[in-house]
């Protein structure tokens, strides 16, 4: 399991998603067709829900 806090966790998560964002549209806008390819950005948007939905706590840690 990763080390850290679990504000530590969210915030390396959200900080990678962002910068997969921001190399997916240059990317896009760069070599690609951002009407026709849009729907990859929601690949990082989708990393940073999964970052911050809601977990229970567990007991062990």
């Amino acid at each position: 399991m990763a080390s850290g806090t679990t504000e530590e966790r969210q915030a390396l998560g959200l900080w990678t998603a962002g910068w997969l964002a921001l190399f997916l549209l240059g990317g896009l806008l760069w070599l690609g067709d951002v009407s026709l390819q849009w729907p990859v950005l929601l690949v990082p948007a989708l990393w940073a829900l999964v970052v911050l939905r809601p977990r229970r706590s567990s007991a062990g840690s």
